[in-house]
């Protein structure tokens, strides 16, 4: 069971400076996923770790962050 409930995720924070100005501390993700179709001339393994990496970001995005205090 080795790494059973740890996650290497890592929150981003929010600073008070952040939310003064209303920004997000999060990478925006819609830029860089490509979707569910396999591209022109993408081999099935580079598919797989394309979608694998990509479900990833957006579920690290979904977790939301910290907003500090």
């Amino acid at each position: 069971m080795a790494g059973y409930g740890i996650s290497d995720f890592v929150y981003p924070v929010q600073t008070k400076q952040m939310r003064d100005n209303d920004e997000d501390p999060r990478i925006k993700v819609s830029d860089m996923i490509q979707g569910d179709k396999r591209l022109d001339g993408e081999s099935y393994e580079d598919y797989k770790t394309r979608l694998k990496v990509e479900k990833k970001l957006v579920r690290d995005y979904l977790k939301g962050y910290l907003i500090e205090r």
